[in-house]
């Protein structure tokens, strides 16, 4: 579960935390920061994912440690990879990329996005 605006949500895959980054499926994080559905783009040929929010396109392969945002490379410590069936995204580097501050509470195991 995860909430936005004070609205508790579902999502069919729980998020997991892996080498000290949590991962979130990519199409809650983008609706969750305002990216419409029509702007999360998987392109299945190529293992990658496009996010469109205003002027910001951020785009992420499967695999891969870098991640574009407006046609610059930013590295992240971390790789986007497919867990079961869903794109599953280091959510600091995605939140930041869209925009978001992020705050990680270790006593409850919380992000919170802003």
């Amino acid at each position: 579960k995860y909430t936005v605006n004070g609205m508790e949500k579902s999502m069919d895959v729980a998020p997991y935390i892996k080498n000290s980054r949590t991962y979130m499926p990519v199409r809650y994080v983008a609706e969750a920061l305002g990216v419409s559905s029509d702007n999360i783009i998987w392109d299945a040929d190529s293992q990658s994912v496009t996010l469109i929010k205003g002027s910001t396109i951020a785009q992420m392969t499967i695999g891969s440690p870098q991640m574009k945002v407006n046609g610059t490379t930013i590295y992240m410590d971390a790789a986007p990879e497919i867990t079961s069936d869903r794109t599953m995204l280091p959510l600091r580097f995605i939140a930041q990329a869209l925009g978001a501050s992020v705050h990680w509470d270790d006593a409850t195991q919380t992000a919170t996005l802003k």
